[in-house]
């Protein structure tokens, strides 16, 4: 599939370099792939993202893949991920991911009961789907379960507004703005973890936590996104 994935998405260059690809790598050249600005959240529970939610006291971890930078090279690698179609980009990333998850919450202490955590994707409208062709948090959460077993389920949560972009907004306004654009459904998952591509002030996904934990409350819930900006 990953072979299948860089013929799609950057036929024999590396996605973020441009050089030529050799055998044994996928997408991204072996100097690219070593270099990628991991945030590495997943070595301690209270990390910087984490701490950031320190206002939503139900929630049991956020774990970020990279550091969104505008200066960074592989910036443009997650924009045509999420603007210019290549959703491939996605599953791949989910793959590379979802390694680094299983220690992190695949654990006893994660998983209620032994029970493999649920990824819930984070929805968008349905006309913004339309126009877009494809949610990019599915296809995350598609490689994350790839990589981890972990089943997928996209009917949890539903888009029931589609507000401004957050893109024009300050922290405060933006969770002005997401307010109650959410609405979720009685489910029978014991962990949920919600998966989005990029986590700039976290009001997305702070909104559809709050959305299922309201038809939900005894759910373990954590978050998990490809990017994070600093």
């Amino acid at each position: 599939m990953v072979s299948g994935v860089r013929g799609l998405c950057f036929p024999g260059f590396c996605g973020v370099c441009g050089k030529e690809l050799i055998s044994g790598e996928n997408m991204l050249c072996m100097s690219c792939l070593y270099d990628m600005p991991k945030t590495y959240h997943w070595q301690c529970k209270q990390n910087p993202l984490f701490c950031s939610f320190s206002t939503l006291p139900f929630l049991s971890g956020a774990v970020a893949f990279l550091f969104f930078r505008d200066t960074s090279p592989y910036r443009k690698l997650l924009h045509r991920f999420k603007y210019n179609g290549l959703c491939e980009i996605g599953l791949y990333m989910g793959q590379l991911f979802g390694k680094e998850l299983i220690p992190f919450y695949g654990t006893p202490c994660f998983c209620e009961q032994g029970i493999p955590p649920v990824l819930v994707p984070v929805p968008m409208s349905s006309a913004k789907r339309r126009k877009r062709g494809y949610n990019q948090a599915e296809w995350l959460a598609a490689g994350l379960s790839a990589a981890t077993g972990w089943p997928v389920d996209v009917t949890a949560i539903a888009r029931v507004t589609e507000k401004r972009s957050q893109t024009v907004f300050n922290k405060q306004a933006r969770q002005e703005n997401m307010k109650d654009a959410f609405l979720a459904k009685r489910i029978s998952h014991h962990t949920i973890i919600l998966v989005d591509d990029v986590i700039t002030t976290g009001a997305t996904m702070e909104s559809c936590a709050r959305a299922l934990l309201d038809k939900n409350p005894e759910l373990t819930l954590a978050f998990a996104a490809l990017a994070y900006v600093e």
